[in-house]
């Protein structure tokens, strides 16, 4: 884990992290199962609210990178996943882009730190998920 955070909502092992709820492959891909193509249904809460939306995968390289962008949902939003061996281990990262007009201009730092303190929570409970498994 590095300090700023970095997160993984689990790609191909959907479950329950601090921010999303749940997390289902609800189109498959066009070749079948998961990759680029397939979307994922997302229920999140942030800031105290339920958030619903639809990811659909843009670029899918295992075991390295995930990338996608909203379809549906309350705002735009792009997250990428990427994952590097690392002499302890794995490296996650999140990178995660929204929308950059009107209220979320202005909400941006809040939003940020928000944003931030989710994912790295998430790493968090994902980290001790793994550790506990090895």
């Amino acid at each position: 884990m590095t300090p700023g955070g970095t997160s993984h909502a689990r790609s191909g092992l959907w479950g329950r992290t601090q921010g999303i709820r749940t997390a289902e492959l609800t189109r498959e891909a066009e070749g079948g199962s998961f990759g680029v193509g397939a979307e994922v249904t997302r229920t999140a809460y942030f800031l105290g609210r339920r958030i619903d939306y639809v990811l659909q995968v843009a670029a899918y390289d295992p075991p390295r990178l995930l990338d996608m962008i909203s379809v549906a949902g309350p705002m735009p939003m792009h997250v990428t996943y990427t994952f590097d061996r690392h002499p302890e281990g794995t490296l996650a990262r999140i990178r995660v882009r929204g929308g950059d007009g009107g209220f979320y201009r202005l909400a941006a730092p809040l939003l940020a730190r928000q944003v931030r303190g989710n994912l790295v929570k998430d790493l968090r409970d994902l980290e001790a998920r793994l550790v506990d498994r090895g």
